[in-house]
């Protein structure tokens, strides 16, 4: 499906950067009136963005607001395939629902939705997730690996090491950490979460949706009073102004992109070597809430396979596939 021309306009206004670019050059590049031109112009004003008329020169995009609408991401995303099919949403139910219907209607690998806002995101175990509007990235991917689906729940180790790497660009590694199962926490705080659906035909995954929300430039006052201890941003990690939400949504799928090919080529071999190097805490003691029911122990990562190893007192070794681990030190949720 081809981008509205608003969002045609958008992407060469991003790419000219700070070069004013004429109506008579959109027009002629995307085969418009100079009149359909102005009104796609008007539109992004309307939408908040900046686009200074400079006469006898043309159009310029001013850098005071970013977003991450169509035109946005196309223009910076340096990805091969990941993301060059966009749905953005100022307003969604979840950008996990709106993925799997798409890909239900045949949405192809690595397609993106996105939105400014989510009216019922949630995590694992339909915990709501809570996002601020305009300083949270909320984003899905739909993709279809070739493998099998046992293995496919794997491939949220790939999505939180890729998005410690991305976050590595702007804040300092030895703040980063990720919890299993699916947590990514700077100084111990909560700053972004994975939510991994799949459909299956089968023994094989009829697709796959990956949703992730980062708290990229969230007010510490805009936390509700109950995540105030538990819950941080990027912003609180960078020297100001810090990323955007569009800095780290490409950051994010550029290192994916990378590790979904390596998991489809060699397995799972170097997504836990990635996922490794952000495990923070290898050897603290944890409680694992497990189905089977509460393991305590100290935690040593990820085998060979992804299961979660525990060491228990006596020193024999537990395998969980499944749960939610608390810092026992810090009884962190």
């Amino acid at each position: 499906m081809p981008l509205p021309l608003t969002e045609q306009v958008l992407r060469r206004l991003a790419e000219a950067s700070a070069r004013p670019v004429s109506g008579e050059e959109l027009a002629r590049s995307l085969g418009v009136t100079r009149s359909a031109v102005w009104k796609a112009v008007e539109g992004l004003r309307r939408a908040g963005y900046s686009v200074v008329s400079l006469p006898g020169r043309g159009y310029r995009l001013e850098p005071e607001r970013r977003g991450v609408r169509p035109g946005e991401v196309l223009a910076h995303l340096g990805t091969r395939w990941l993301g060059r099919a966009v749905r953005y949403f100022e307003s969604v139910d979840s950008t996990n629902r709106q993925a799997d219907r798409w890909a239900e209607a045949g949405a192809p690998e690595g397609a993106l939705v996105v939105a400014d806002r989510q009216v019922r995101g949630r995590g694992r175990r339909n915990r709501s997730w809570y996002a601020h509007p305009g300083g949270s990235l909320l984003l899905s991917l739909v993709l279809r690996p070739q493998a099998p689906a046992a293995q496919v729940p794997l491939l949220t180790y790939a999505a939180a090491a890729a998005l410690a790497e991305a976050l590595a660009r702007w804040v300092e590694e030895s703040a980063i950490a990720i919890k299993w199962p699916n947590d990514v926490l700077l100084g111990g705080r909560k700053a972004a979460g994975i939510l991994l659906e799949m459909r299956t035909e089968g023994a094989l995954p009829a697709h796959v949706v990956v949703g992730v929300g980062v708290n990229v430039q969230v007010p510490s006052r805009a936390f509700p009073p109950e995540l105030t201890t538990s819950a941080t941003s990027v912003s609180d990690w960078c020297t100001p102004p810090g990323p955007d939400r569009l800095d780290v949504l490409c950051a994010f799928l550029e290192r994916f992109e990378d590790l979904y090919e390596a998991f489809g080529r060699d397995g799972f071999a170097p997504v836990r070597a990635a996922w490794e190097r952000w495990f923070r805490h290898r050897r603290q003691p944890v409680r694992i809430h497990a189905p089977s029911g509460l393991l305590e122990g100290r935690a040593l990562g990820l085998d060979a396979d992804g299961a979660f190893l525990v060491e228990r007192s006596d020193g024999s070794r537990a395998r969980v596939v499944a749960g939610d681990l608390e810092l026992a030190s810090t009884r962190e949720p």
